[in-house]
């Protein structure tokens, strides 16, 4: 492998991820690793390929280090999060009443306004009790945001959706509308089950973590992490516990085993036992939110096993062209995988 790396060598970067650098050698990777963070990603990425071409060492598909090295990118900039304002609640006003007796030497003037801020009173006590019918909307394009609900429930949203829910959650039920995607992650309470209401379709929970996809014109896939889940349409219902699933397509309820790779938009964890190639990238689209593409279908059917864990987009590309022997480039903002196929 031919790096470039200022200040250091090649072969001492080998050294230290092997574990056989001296303690004076080891002191200089450290040095050079606090001049700059382009230096840690730099050394980041390489351990990454160093590791899955130590891996695919053990099985038949060979890494060329060198070529997955020589395709590293710059990373994509991740867009900032939206930030929903917190509106500031009116502070209520103290009413001082006055005795009957001493009502009776008012003027009427000074009566009529003493009337006036009474019923002013009323009106915003009014108001307040009947805030609860308020809703809040949380809302994204193209970014992700983490949110907290009025009961502790944590929201983490995905690109293009909204999630509409009441300001406070005073009635039996904790009640929702999803539109797009969403993790949640529901605060224990027995006694007010949450209700997710996304396109027709009801999701009902106590307390649990779960994936619920509901994309306009497309099936709602519901997948569980932890916990228990009762979906519902029409007159049908399934319930779901950890590592199971289920779709939604019209009237008809499907359950199906989890897809943990369906929450890697938000966990940024890949898991692929024996997957073919189209699932493998179709992840790894809705994931990094990039637009990935094969050049032909007889690649398709290549089967990958392997994990990656919070890792550079470019990097986790270039691991899986290499490991099964494919041209990897990018045009514009579109990546394209490219090969004859596999044995």
């Amino acid at each position: 492998m031919n790096l470039s790396h200022e200040n250091i060598s090649e072969e001492l970067l080998a050294r230290y991820l092997a574990e056989t650098a001296s303690e004076q050698e080891i002191e200089q990777v450290n040095a050079w690793l606090a001049q700059s963070p382009a230096n840690e990603r730099e050394l980041a990425t390489y351990k990454l390929i160093w590791d899955h071409s130590a891996h695919a060492a053990k099985t038949s598909f060979p890494v060329n280090t060198d070529a997955a090295w020589n395709k590293m990118k710059a990373k994509m900039a991740k867009p900032a999060p939206a930030i929903v304002p917190d509106i500031p609640k009116p502070a209520a006003r103290e009413i001082e009443f006055i005795p009957n007796n001493a009502r009776r030497k008012l003027p009427i003037k000074v009566w009529a306004a003493v009337v006036a801020l009474a019923l002013l009173a009323f009106g915003w006590f009014h108001f307040q009790s009947n805030k609860s019918d308020e809703t809040q909307r949380i809302a994204t394009t193209n970014n992700t945001t983490d949110s907290e609900l009025p009961d502790g429930t944590k929201v983490f949203l995905n690109y293009n959706s909204s999630l509409t829910y009441p300001s406070d959650f005073n009635g039996d039920l904790r009640t929702v509308s999803l539109q797009g995607e969403a993790f949640f992650d529901v605060k224990p309470d027995a006694a007010h089950p949450f209700v997710i209401n996304a396109n027709g379709t009801e999701i009902r929970v106590l307390g649990t973590s779960f994936n619920v996809k509901a994309y306009k014109e497309a099936p709602v896939r519901v997948d569980v992490s932890t916990g228990k889940v009762e979906v519902s349409k029409a007159a049908k219902k399934i319930q779901l516990i950890k590592g199971q699933g289920a779709e939604v397509l019209d009237d008809t309820i499907r359950g199906l085993e989890a897809n943990m790779n369906m929450l890697s938009y938000h966990t940024q964890v890949y898991d692929f036992n024996a997957a073919d190639l189209n699932e493998v990238i179709t992840s790894i689209r809705d994931g990094y939110h990039v637009d990935v593409r094969l050049s032909n279908q007889q690649i398709a059917q290549c089967r990958l096993t392997i994990r990656f864990e919070k890792e550079p987009l470019d990097a986790t590309l270039s691991v899986i062209a290499e490991t099964l022997d494919l041209d990897l480039r990018k045009e514009g903002k579109v990546y394209w995988l490219d090969g004859n196929g596999c044995q």
